[in-house]
């Protein structure tokens, strides 16, 4: 072809020089019967590969006496590790005369009917991604025979070469069956044979190699399923086990969406709680047991790795997933859901290792989850009795009533404007409704006394802070409130009590309460004087800003009661 190419050109040439039109013509025809065969060659499909059995190994006798044993000619490096191996492999290769591009190692996972890239090497190695069983040349050792096929061609200087693959599969063991393959480029056919003969004594060593290569993969799962159930099991909020559960899966399996889906047991539909990389159209969607993938594992309780088929690779996927691990969130007892990952390619990375892995996730969190709920249950009866014995208590004096429940609300409204959280939060909710119990144990609530106080009321009223913190101290789910409880009457520039301090040596929980109290105090009713309008007692915080209440704190209060009226307890009164 080569030939004809130069031929056209000198025809072309004599054509121009002599003004000759029958050279013009004849050039022209010989142009395009080059520009034909061209595109033919490039439009030839590659040849199909050539499958090649095992070799019988020679013996002492059979082989010729002028040609050495392959074992004295090749060196198999005494290792378990698959890249000096491979290099190994390559350069054995090498030394056969033929220009070995790449070598590599393959596991055969069955799970997903695919073949996973462990280990390559070389110039020319292989993309990592999988490749199908039913692959023209690696998918012969899935069957249990070698296959030499071409799968590339490539150009150069020289001209136009062919890359040929060589597979051989591995001795097939109990949970690492795989494939070695070397790639070679040559413009014709490489000798089977040979290929054979210099691959043959390195499968053991492979062989070795792939089966340590999957158990070291197999400790690292069994270590990061231990990992997400340590950090799971000091979770108390559902909220954070079922983030925690979904991000640590989508990292395993490095996928590009996931989702956890729980069981609504009144509505009888499975919903999504929490999602990565769905569309918003996706976080409507609800199934009935049974219904779908979800619906399927939910109902079974077993887990399910889903591939799409290549022939349905023009067929749209759903929420632009087509490949996906869904797994039972379950215990012993009973399935609260299913939690899913997915990626939008087809063939994804997921394998029976991480079906596995999974699997092991989703009884952690399921566990994680139910443990949660029932401290969230406990937690909410804890507050709800403490925020009944308040009422009781305030039933006493019929102006104080309603008055610590406003005040727990805005110290929460304030806290989360200043993003106080979980612990702290809790400490916080817990001084907002204990924090006069002082007074209640002395017989010291003076709130509704309009004269001038004795100097013994002034000393019982100073020390109720220490009497409740006193209190509480004894109490071991509640020591987070008590300094919050003992300085909530500290004053920003150091002139309030039991202690003195100032600026930010005061909890911060306790300069909350601090203003909390104070505008409950001012906007509430007393027999004496009749509540301020919300403005009026905003007012009044702001003009004692920096001296008896934290700026910062009563900028957040502001900030809930004129930018946030719907966060802002109503008092009726403006």
């Amino acid at each position: 072809m080569t030939a004809l190419g130069a031929i056209a050109l000198l025809l072309g040439a004599a054509s121009l020089a002599t003004g000759s039109q029958a050279l013009g013509a004849v050039a022209l025809c010989v142009t395009a019967a080059f520009v034909w065969m061209a595109v033919q060659t490039r439009r030839s499909p590659a040849a199909p590969p050539t499958r090649v059995e095992p070799c019988p190994r020679e013996t002492a006798e059979d082989r010729p006496p002028d040609r050495p044993d392959v074992q004295d000619r090749v060196r198999v490096p005494p290792t378990t590790k698959a890249m000096p191996l491979l290099k190994a492999l390559s350069d054995a290769v090498a030394g056969r005369g033929l220009d070995a591009v790449a070598a590599h190692l393959w596991l055969i996972d069955e799970q997903s009917a695919t073949l996973r890239c462990v280990a390559s090497c070389g110039p020319m190695r292989p993309p990592e991604r999988p490749v199908p069983i039913d692959d023209g040349v690696l998918g012969q050792p899935v069957r249990g025979s070698a296959a030499l096929g071409e799968i590339a061609r490539v150009q150069s200087r020289e001209g136009e070469s062919l890359v040929w693959r060589f597979a051989v599969p591995l001795e097939r063991a109990a949970e690492t069956p795989g494939a070695v393959a070397v790639d070679v480029v040559q413009p014709s056919k490489p000798d089977a044979a040979v290929l054979q003969e210099t691959v043959s004594p390195f499968l053991p060593a492979l062989a070795a190699a792939l089966a340590v290569c999957v158990a070291q993969h197999q400790l690292e799962d069994a270590q990061t399923v231990l990992a997400v159930a340590r950090d799971m099991s000091r979770l108390l909020d559902p909220d954070a086990v079922i983030t925690t559960a979904l991000d640590r899966a989508m990292a395993i399996a490095d996928a590009s969406t996931g989702s956890v889906m729980l069981y609504d047991e009144r509505a009888g539909v499975l919903s999504i709680a929490r999602s990565v990389g769905l569309p918003p159209s996706a976080l409507e969607t609800t199934l009935r047991p049974g219904e779908g993938i979800a619906g399927w594992v939910f109902s079974t309780r077993q887990p399910l790795l889903v591939e799409d088929l290549p022939e349905r690779s023009r067929r749209p996927a759903r929420h632009g997933v087509r490949s996906s691990v869904c797994v039972p969130i379950a215990d012993e007892d009973d399935v609260l859901g299913v939690l899913n990952v997915g990626a939008p390619a087809y063939v994804a990375r997921f394998t029976k290792s991480h079906l596995a892995t999974l699997e092991l996730i989703g009884r952690q969190t399921a566990i994680a989850l139910r443990n949660a709920q029932a401290a969230q249950r406990v937690r909410s009866l804890f507050f709800d009795s403490l925020q009944a014995l308040v009422a009781a208590l305030e039933t006493k004096d019929p102006t104080a009533q309603g008055g610590t429940e406003r005040v727990l609300e805005y110290s929460l409204a304030i806290a989360a404007e200043l993003g106080v959280k979980d612990d702290d939060l809790d400490a916080l909710r817990i001084a907002a409704l204990l924090h006069d119990l002082g007074m209640v144990a002395t017989g010291a609530d003076f709130r509704s006394t309009g004269r001038v106080l004795t100097t013994v009321e002034r000393g019982l009223l100073k020390a109720h802070p220490r009497i409740a913190a006193e209190m509480l101290a004894d109490l071991p789910a509640m020591r987070a409130a008590v300094p919050i409880v003992y300085h909530h009457h500290e004053r920003y520039d150091g002139s309030g009590y039991l202690d003195g301090i100032a600026g930010e040596d005061i909890p911060l929980g306790a300069r909350i309460l601090a203003v909390a109290d104070a505008f409950v105090a001012m906007t509430s009713p007393r027999p004496y004087r009749a509540p301020l309008s919300l403005q009026a007692a905003l007012q009044e915080l702001k003009s004692k800003a920096g001296t008896q209440f934290d700026p910062v704190v009563v900028r957040a209060l502001v900030t809930v009661v004129q930018g946030q009226d719907e966060r802002a307890p109503d008092t009726g009164t403006r």
